[in-house]
């Protein structure tokens, strides 16, 4: 028995014509037009098991990217009907991921396929042409960290909003972590070492001179502390705390009541710290007293690279 054909769907192959984004804080807006084809499934050789995933439970949607790397926001398509030049527009509001600082980020529009979470096919990828840079809070000038009475003390030049005069952030804060890896203005990880509530600041408005300090954690060692120090300026928004700005900060230099002294440490005080072998410590028991750490690279055992090591562990 000969079966009529299943009807034609039309699916979305390509970006037809300019596509157009108007950004909010946290959500922006598409416009855009999709081209495509009919697509028709031979049922006649169909077997009884075969579910055509391409043709009929592959979903769609348009996706937003920053700079081939960060995804900013998506568009799900549901069933399309295209207009008799086979164009359909496509677009409306959703959320937005800023990318966190001041860079200027390329866009891209990509048209993908798949299940939601797990799309597995591109279509088509519209770059636009202009970089685009997000207004948020940020960090301005110079941010300086420092050790002092067992606190980290910060010197923060300025936070300002540039965003529209009377539009005013949500609560801005401070965070201080040591990340996994540096980061890049999307999501991260690491360990959190302080935070502080700032407040709300408005539109083209700036603090300045800021000093924030926070207990070093006894739960991180200084002289084990790993990874990337950075600080992290927050905003919030409906949905949670998100980053605006951030700083990648050098490690602070050993406070002095923590290091340790070669003039008046033992042999098994120095080799407690690391980089210092059994037999380095005996030399340099042998070799004191010193009058200043650069006198160290005189030392049997002691190299350039192992003393740009040591420095901030070590005292007179």
């Amino acid at each position: 028995m000969e079966q009529d054909p299943a009807p034609a769907r039309w699916q979305p192959t390509c970006f037809a014509g300019e596509a157009r984004l108007r950004f909010e804080t946290d959500s922006v807006e598409l416009q855009a037009w999709l081209s495509g084809q009919s697509v028709t499934r031979d049922v006649s050789n169909a077997s009884d098991t075969d579910t055509d995933t391409d043709t009929d439970n592959r979903m769609m949607a348009v996706q937003l990217w920053a700079d081939e790397a960060l995804l900013l926001a998506e568009w799900p398509l549901g069933p399309l009907q295209p207009d008799p030049r086979r164009l359909t527009p496509v677009g409306g509001r959703v959320p937005l991921a800023q990318p966190a600082g001041q860079a200027r980020r390329r866009l891209a529009l990509k048209l993908v396929s798949g299940q939601p979470g797990s799309w597995d096919r591109l279509h088509d990828c519209k770059r636009l042409l202009l970089p685009h840079r997000f207004l948020q809070p940020s960090l301005t000038g110079s941010v300086q960290v420092r050790f002092a009475g067992g606190e980290l003390k910060l010197a923060i030049a300025g936070i300002s909003n540039p965003r529209a005069a009377g539009e005013l952030s949500g609560t801005l804060a401070l965070e201080l972590w040591a990340l996994q890896r540096p980061y890049d203005g999307g999501p991260f990880q690491g360990q959190p070492l302080g935070s502080m509530t700032l407040g709300s600041l408005g539109g083209q408005q700036q603090w300045s001179d800021l000093g924030p300090s926070w207990r070093w954690p006894d739960t991180v060692p200084l002289a084990v502390a790993q990874g990337q120090l950075t600080l992290m300026l927050r905003e919030w928004t409906p949905a949670a705390y998100v980053t605006r700005d951030w700083r990648r900060l050098d490690w602070p230099r050993q406070p002095d009541d923590q290091a340790v002294s070669v003039n008046r440490s033992t042999t098994a005080r120095l080799r407690s710290v690391p980089g210092v072998s059994d037999r380095l410590a005996r030399q340099l028991v042998a070799s004191r007293p010193f009058a200043s750490l650069d006198e160290l690279l005189r030392v049997r055992g002691m190299n350039e690279r192992l003393h740009a090591r040591l420095r901030d562990r070590l005292v007179l």
